[in-house]
């Protein structure tokens, strides 16, 4: 059973203006961090690597490992895990076997792309929904499904969404009809929809 948690990055010390934020963290982490322009988005890029080190050292494995993998995934030595962050949240996964994990904030649904991530089952899914609150949050949580799937593979948006459909009553996942050999949770965070896909042990 994969576990998780959460933390709010927003309170962090933005770590341009406060390089000590930085202490310990290998060079190519942090220019990934200070590469970008806006405070909040440096915020989360730390928050995710502290969480990371955080939940990682707890389990017994060196932050010091921690490489850049295929697709910019991260990776240390035999660990499976993931990170994502949306908004404020920074959002950690941890499992037995390749796993990935999305989390959203829920806006209005991006209904002029709906097209090109959802199957027509889908979108009659989200659009069937009682209110637009629900829509949104049914948009957004087959959206971090499919992300999560994706993340869980390595493959992550070199693979056309498309070709991954969901049955949201069970969170199945079908990759061009076949049903995958994973395991979904998924959930609702304060105002976030976060999902995460486990590949199952064989």
């Amino acid at each position: 059973m994969a576990e998780y948690c959460f933390k709010n990055a927003a309170a962090l010390p933005d770590p341009a203006f406060e390089p000590r934020t930085l202490d310990g963290i290998p060079d190519w982490r942090r220019q990934y961090i200070l590469k970008y322009r806006n405070a909040i988005d440096r915020k989360l890029s730390l928050g995710a690597w502290r969480l990371t080190e955080r939940e990682l050292e707890r389990r017994g494995f060196s932050a010091a490992d921690i490489k850049v993998g295929a697709n910019g995934k991260l990776v240390c030595g035999g660990a499976h895990f993931n990170i994502s962050h949306s908004g404020e949240i920074v959002m950690f996964a941890y499992g037995g076997a390749p796993i990935g994990c999305d989390i959203e904030r829920v806006t209005g649904a991006h209904l002029e792309i709906m097209r090109r991530v959802f199957t027509e089952s889908e979108q009659s899914y989200i659009n069937s929904a009682k209110n637009s609150g629900d829509r949104d949050r049914r948009f957004f949580r087959l959206w971090t499904i499919k992300e999560s799937c994706l993340k869980m593979s390595g493959e992550g948006l070199g693979v056309s969404p498309l070709r991954l459909e969901i049955n949201p009553e069970t969170n199945e996942i079908f990759r061009d009809s076949r049903p995958l050999p994973c395991t979904v949770t998924a959930g609702s965070y304060k105002e976030y929809e976060f999902s995460i896909c486990e590949a199952l042990c064989r």
